[in-house]
């Protein structure tokens, strides 16, 4: 079952780059937050504003309970279907995801 839509805009560490590799490779990555404890895909359980750059998507993977209305997490090691992605020696969180990438 697809859950969402689910969005992410464009900032520094959401860049165009970003989302047209996560429209690519159906994959949404999350390293450790700032304060956090662990990788984490991180994400606002809406869909994208109109004329908003950034990307909106789907997923079958269940954000972790309990999360604020405001912004939806998916833990590496505390929510089920979450995968181990590395790159550079670092540790992220990944959802796989049906993406639309808004940045035209």
């Amino acid at each position: 079952m697809l859950l969402g839509p689910f969005c992410r805009g464009e900032s520094p560490t959401q860049t165009k780059a970003d989302a047209q590799l996560q429209q690519t490779s159906g994959e949404i990555w999350g390293r450790t937050p700032r304060g956090g404890m662990e990788p984490t895909v991180q994400a606002y359980p809406w869909p994208l504003a109109a004329g908003t750059r950034g990307i909106e998507f789907t997923t079958d993977t269940t954000p972790h309970p309990n999360g604020s209305p405001y912004q939806i997490r998916w833990y590496l090691t505390r929510t089920p279907g979450v995968l181990l992605r590395q790159k550079g020696g670092e540790d992220f969180a990944c959802i796989l995801a049906d993406v639309e990438n808004r940045q035209p």
